[in-house]
């Protein structure tokens, strides 16, 4: 600590800086590009429902409780977001075989295509970002898996997780999906 109280930083490389400012930037630019896509959607699609398609593309069919913590929601919210996605015929429940008292959430077709169209809206957009790009996309990619790889060996669980827009789960690099808390009742 210094004199002021002040905690004592050491000085990254101007380089580092630059390149994770750049990466800030490069965020706000894709999370915009990512709203837009959602509000593009062919139904009307939150932010929050829009992360429940992708949780249940991602890792298969869900209990509600687990969604919620995913989320960092009560149950009763998710239940609700749970509810309009049923209303819109994107998901549906259906019994647990390990529990009969419980159910799941899974995709249904029309929750596929909406996750589809939501995805092909966000490639589109992104493809315009590469064709800006002056000297291309050649040297881009390579850049991008590796930082995306970095990221995912330090970043939180599941930040290396894609879903797959036909709602079969899959990871990248051929990774397996992250494991599913037992289904038994959980107690809090």
């Amino acid at each position: 600590m210094s004199d002021t109280g002040e905690t004592a930083i050491r000085p990254a490389a101007q380089a580092d800086l630059r390149a994770a400012q750049a990466l800030l930037d490069l965020s706000r630019v894709l999370m915009g590009i990512t709203l837009r896509a959602v509000a593009a959607a062919p139904v009307a699609l939150t932010v929050p429902q829009h992360r429940v398609l992708l949780m249940i593309a991602t890792d298969g069919p869900r209990r509600v409780g687990a969604l919620a913590e995913d989320l960092g929601v009560n149950q009763s919210n998710a239940s609700r977001i749970v509810d309009r996605l049923v209303g819109q015929g994107l998901v549906r429940r259906t019994s647990d075989s390990d529990d009969r008292r419980a159910s799941l959430v899974e995709l249904t077709r029309e929750g596929r295509r909406v996750l589809r169209a939501v995805h092909e809206h966000r490639l589109a957009a992104l493809l315009d970002v590469v064709a800006g790009v002056p000297e291309g996309a050649h040297g881009l990619a390579p850049a991008l898996e590796q930082l995306s790889a970095a990221a995912a060996e330090g970043g939180p669980p599941g930040v290396d997780e894609r879903p797959r827009v036909d709602g079969a789960p899959s990871s990248a690099a051929g990774r397996p999906p992250r494991p599913r808390p037992p289904r038994g009742r959980r107690h809090r």
